[in-house]
Order: C-alpha cells, then structure tokens, then sequence
C-alpha cells in the first residue's frame, strides 16, 4: 500500500515537472514605461479646473451650409506650479456630451451645428486622436518660475443648415509633460 502511495506522488510530480515543460512554448517579454514629475500643475483658470467658455450670438444664417464656421472664440488654460522650463500641453478626450469625429456635439436645441476646438496657431484639434501629439495640440514650455498659459480657440461648425437655438458642450482635458 505505502509502495502504491509514493509511487502514485512520483508520477503525480512527475507529470507536473512535464505539464510545465509542455506549457512554456510560448513566451515573451512584457515592457513597462512611464515617467515621474517633481511638480504637479495646478490649473489657475475657473474653479477646481473646471471652467466655462461663453461663445457669441451668431445668426443662423452665418452657418448656412456644412463646413461654415463662426464665432471663433479664444480662451486660456492658465497652469503654475509646474515644473519650469518644460513642454507642456493638453490632451483633449470626449466629454458627457460626446464626439462627432474631430467636432464636439451639441447638446443644446440648435440644429446641425458642432463646436470645433483650435490650437494656438488657429489649426483644429483632431479630438478622434488619443495623444496631445495626434491631436496636433501646440507644445507650450513652461516659464521659469514653472507657469503656462495654453492658448486655445472654439468655434461653431455647421453640420448642414443650422437652425436657431442654444449651443451647449464640454471636454475633458489633462496636462501632460512631452
């Protein structure tokens, strides 16, 4: 009976030893990045890093065909804290109101209109890229005592004739070091 016993562990360890063999046929490497920072930033426009940009009344007939823009407003994210001398940007990601492609969707009773979001040099913002890199935001630096004012600009963009109504939005942002 004790013969059968450690007989029977040898072969149970036994087929353990191999089943792992058998099992190591595919193997690979697994690569971790990332980055530390010494500062955080903190956010000086609005309040709690949120804030609101109020666009002008445009006429209906201003936007009267698809790909009509109007009402191109600028706007700051103003940031200190950061650490100084470093580039810097924002990345842009959908928020409750959604994407339309590259275009913010409106919320809001208007038809057939969007929101467009610019860069610095007045270029849109592709909103369906992940990175602040392929959305084409402009790289900022930090001054030295470790501020930033990232500028920006949004426009109303006709989907086709608008029709009259409020225009309402929102997108979510994060400041990253490149």
């Amino acid at each position: 009976m004790k013969i059968a016993k450690v007989l029977s562990s040898l072969l149970f360890a036994a087929g353990a030893l191999f089943s792992q063999f058998a099992s190591a046929a595919t193997s690979g490497v697994i690569t971790f990045q990332g980055a530390l920072v010494a500062d955080t930033c903190t956010v000086t426009t609005g309040t709690n890093n949120n804030f609101t940009v109020a666009l002008p009344s445009v006429q209906t007939s201003t936007l009267a065909s698809a790909g009509q823009i109007g009402g191109t407003t600028p706007f700051t994210i103003g940031l200190t804290g950061c650490s100084p001398s470093v580039p810097i940007r924002a990345s842009f990601a959908a928020g409750s109101a959604g994407l339309a492609g590259d275009h913010m969707k409106n919320t809001g009773l208007a038809g057939n209109v969007e929101l467009q979001l610019l860069n610095s040099s007045g270029t849109a913002i592709a909103l369906s890229q992940s990175t602040a890199a392929a959305q084409g935001d402009t790289l900022q630096t930090t001054d030295a005592t470790g501020a930033a004012n990232l500028a920006y600009s949004v426009q109303y963009y006709a989907k086709g004739t608008t029709t009259a109504g409020s225009v309402l939005s929102n997108i979510n942002y994060t400041i990253v070091y490149n």
